[in-house]
């Protein structure tokens, strides 16, 4: 037989059947647009989180007490950065000895309550030296009235979502504006009061913390109002040149133990990969169990088919069909089930990664975005072919090894 009459015979088979192909290829699409929108999402995620820590100078280090699943425990007891460790002064000078060290700065980050007029928003007060922190951080810029200056005791800045909360159409807070702080310490709340002096440009950014969410105060302030002593949450450092950074990297881990992270743009790059492409695979996996369950179908839908056209089958053969044409068109049905399937499913799988995405973006309030990129797309086609053909081995080998007369005398 012609290819192109075994393939017209494929389709004319599908078209017959078409309410279990459909099954099949719903099984097929669930399991493809769920890997083409989880890997999109996640692929949109690390690409943000890059595009993001190009704003963190390459020569900046952030040192921060405790283990990389110590940053979220300590983060959800409203304690700032870190675990059980914590940074003191003194580690303040041991860092400036390091060599290539430009400049050492300590940093306090807490969670507070705030209060302007009627509206109330819990936020992180960061508490820095303002001539330094403005060094480490050259993307913090001024957009109404003047960043603070060490002689600033009951002034702050505040970040761009803070000034003008997304889901307001007006600001909450302008130039002058009085903002009260409620300060939680056990038994008993305190209530500081700034004058606000400025309003940062926006930055945007969500790892870690962006400045856009923050307010800022003098680290002699904010060492008063939360009582901090000599403890401190965060010390960033400057290196004096790019070349520098990776030895600072390695001498201060091993001058503060392994108690403490210290990371350099390369360093939380290279931590985000990694995470990336574990939930990557972690999700792709869960998605690929779908595929598993449409497989199944495919191969109970064909093995069905093959019983129903066994006397097909039987004509075919005594006309002069050989098995390898009857193995061909067979095969010809699941792969055609498997591309339809792998195409309808890339591109409801994009659709979904945006659906989700914004979704995602308006619950939880950051910016994420769904890439769909061309190589998952075509992965996804190829994945569903090979899973719709890889079923279908099995039945269409059956129907090829049909004894013609077997085949005829079948009811």
């Amino acid at each position: 037989m012609k290819l192109d009459d075994i393939v017209f015979m494929a389709v004319d088979g599908i078209k017959e059947r078409k309410f279990r192909v459909s099954l099949n290829v719903l099984g097929i699409l669930i399991g493809i647009s769920a890997i083409v929108a989880l890997l999109s999402i996640t692929t949109g995620m690390s690409v943000s989180i890059t595009e993001q820590l190009e704003i963190l100078d390459p020569t900046t280090i952030i040192v921060i007490p405790g283990s990389f699943m110590g940053i979220g425990q300590q983060a959800n007891e409203g304690g700032g950065l870190g675990g059980s460790v914590s940074l003191t002064l003194r580690d303040i000078d041991r860092i400036e000895r390091v060599s290539g060290v430009e400049m050492v700065t300590p940093v306090i980050s807490k969670t507070v309550e705030i209060h302007v007029g009627s509206y109330s928003d819990s936020v992180t007060v960061t508490g820095m030296i303002p001539e330094e922190y403005t060094q480490a951080f050259t993307t913090v810029e001024v957009t109404e009235g003047r960043f603070l200056r060490g002689s600033d005791s009951m002034s702050t800045v505040l970040g761009a979502s803070v000034a003008h909360p997304q889901h307001l159409d007006e600001p909450i807070a302008r130039i002058g504006s009085r903002v009260t702080l409620t300060l939680a310490d056990e038994d008993e709340e305190e209530t500081t009061t700034f004058r606000v002096a400025g309003v940062l440009e926006e930055i945007g950014g969500t790892f870690f913390s962006s400045a856009d969410t923050q307010i800022f105060a003098t680290f002699s302030t904010a060492q008063r109002i939360f009582h901090t002593g000599n403890s401190i949450d965060q010390i960033i450092v400057k290196a004096r040149s790019v070349e520098y950074v990776e030895k600072i990297t390695s001498d201060i881990q091993e001058e503060l133990g392994e108690d403490v992270m210290v990371m350099s743009s390369d360093v939380i790059t290279e931590m985000v990969g990694s995470v990336m492409t574990m939930m990557e695979a972690i999700l792709g996996g869960i998605a690929a169990i779908s595929l598993v369950v449409a497989g199944i179908s495919v191969i109970n839908t064909m093995t069905i088919s093959v019983m129903e056209r066994t006397r097909e089958i039987g004509v075919m053969k005594a006309l002069g069909a050989k098995s390898r044409d009857v193995l061909t068109m067979f095969l010809t049905e699941s792969l055609l089930t498997g591309l339809i399937g792998g195409i309808v499913g890339v591109a409801f799988g994009a659709l979904l990664g945006q659906i989700a995405s914004a979704a995602l973006s308006f619950s939880m309030d950051i910016p994420l975005t769904s890439v769909p990129s061309l190589e998952v797309a075509v992965a996804g086609i190829v994945f569903a072919i090979i899973t719709g053909t890889l079923s279908g081995l099995y039945p269409s080998r059956k129907a090829s090894k049909l004894a013609p007369v077997e085949a005829l005398r079948y009811e």
